[in-house]
């Protein structure tokens, strides 16, 4: 494996399953060297999962007061302050199991994390139309990173 793909989220939280959703389209896809996992974002699963990997993309939602719903947007750990506070197992976060991954030698060689806005997580299947409407192209954005297929649009 080259390549892991991470599904973060719940489908029972309506637009919280849009990471979930995009994994699923990946792996339906079965390519070669890519991998493909849907955890709820345990950091132990997570640090397990990515320890050594070459390259890992992480899907997730985002929930903000100023969200566009279905914008897909693009970070990298170089994105994030160096310092995120308190380090606790406890509400980690991604951003904060990639730096106690980095602590402990269990990172990947380089993460790519693509959120969605999204405006409904409330209890629930089936994600809103626009955050639904967002999912190919968080596909598109992860053959690209993945050296695999030409994005149609930047994110």
């Amino acid at each position: 494996m080259t390549v892991l793909v991470i599904g973060i989220g719940n489908e029972a939280r309506r637009d919280d399953g849009v990471g979930i959703a995009a994994v699923h389209e990946i792996a339906q896809r079965r390519l070669p060297g890519v991998e493909a996992m849907v955890t709820s974002g345990d950091p132990g699963e997570l640090l397990d999962a990515w320890a050594g990997v070459p390259t890992v993309i992480a899907v997730d939602a985002a929930v903000s007061p100023s969200a566009t719903p279905g914008k897909v947007r693009r970070w990298t750990p170089a994105d994030l302050p160096r310092d995120l506070g308190g380090v606790s197992s406890h509400a980690l976060g991604l951003a904060g199991a990639y730096r106690l991954g980095e602590a402990l030698g269990q990172s990947p060689g380089r993460l790519i994390v693509l959120t969605v806005d999204v405006v409904d997580v409330g209890y629930g299947f089936g994600m809103t139309d626009a955050v639904a409407g967002a999912v190919p192209d968080v596909v598109a954005v992860i053959l690209r990173e993945a050296g695999l297929h030409e994005a149609v649009r930047d994110v």
